[in-house]
């Protein structure tokens, strides 16, 4: 959706503060309102001058809330032209997964781990529910990888395949979860398989059997086939970034992996290298 100048789709009419800290309660009211739709995406909130007179406080005040409401990206303020809604479900639910991933010392085993069973029951319902569109979405992405003429290409067109196997699911908590570990496990591929376009394409190409096969037992409708070819895919994977140089010395503390962390928060797309 283009994030264009707009209207509130609902008039906004701010509640009384109670005591206590007000900034805290004018982020958490403007972020229910961005939540429930009442502030659309791409909808301009209130001026700082409106909120201050609604809500009966500083400028000072509403400037915190609004600092706030931008760390837990809700919102990008654009100077001169005031605050508006950019909440993206990829990018609220990644940066507290990245949080959880970091604080806990979650390992590339565990990581990929959840990744499998994601992408296993993820098959399992479009085996089910997939439409006809999602299925050749998934034949789309895999032609885009064969006809990839650079790296980037490559990861483009793994990273649809993906994409489109947790769309084809039609669970939207499902998407955002297979999006951002599998971002993470395209890049780790990546950076271990050599600096060419000819060592990535080999790496990548090692699965195309299994991916094809996946697609095809999702479009013969049968969901256990289905997860157990995902399973298959998942498990090759494993074998495949396995067996490249220095992959099995990734650490949760390494440099890299936080660059993949940060790449997956920021946008969730497979960086450049």
């Amino acid at each position: 959706m283009s994030e264009t100048p707009s209207a509130a789709l609902v008039p906004w009419i701010p509640r009384r503060i109670e005591r206590g800290n007000a900034a805290d309660q004018i982020l958490q009211e403007l972020r229910e309102r961005i939540l429930c739709g009442a502030f659309a995406r791409g909808a301009r909130l209130p001026t700082e001058k409106q909120l201050a007179t609604g809500y009966g406080v500083s400028g000072a005040t509403v400037r915190e809330a609004v600092r706030g409401l931008t760390t837990l990206g809700l919102i990008e303020v654009r100077h001169g032209s005031g605050a508006y809604v950019t909440a993206r479900p990829d990018q609220l639910l990644s940066a507290p997964l990245h949080s959880v991933i970091e604080l806990e010392q979650v390992g590339i085993t565990e990581i990929f781990g959840v990744l499998g069973a994601l992408n296993a029951h993820a098959a399992e319902v479009a085996a089910r529910d997939a439409t006809d569109a999602d299925i050749t979405a998934m034949r789309e992405a895999l032609a885009a990888i064969e006809a990839a003429t650079d790296r980037d290409g490559v990861s483009q067109g793994l990273a649809a395949f993906l994409d489109a196997l947790a769309l084809a699911s039609g669970n939207p908590l499902l998407v955002v979860l297979c999006r951002f570990l599998s971002r993470i496990q395209i890049d780790i591929a990546r950076e271990h398989s050599g600096e060419s376009l000819k060592d990535w394409r080999r790496t990548v190409r090692k699965l195309a059997a299994e991916r094809a096969l996946l697609v095809d037992a999702i479009a013969a409708r049968t969901p256990e086939a289905a997860a157990a070819a995902a399973r298959a895919y998942h498990a090759q994977a494993l074998a495949v970034i396995g067996a490249l140089p220095r992959s099995s010395s990734v650490r949760i503390q390494d440099p890299m992996l936080a660059r993949l962390f940060q790449t997956a928060h920021q946008g969730l797309r497979p960086r450049a290298l």
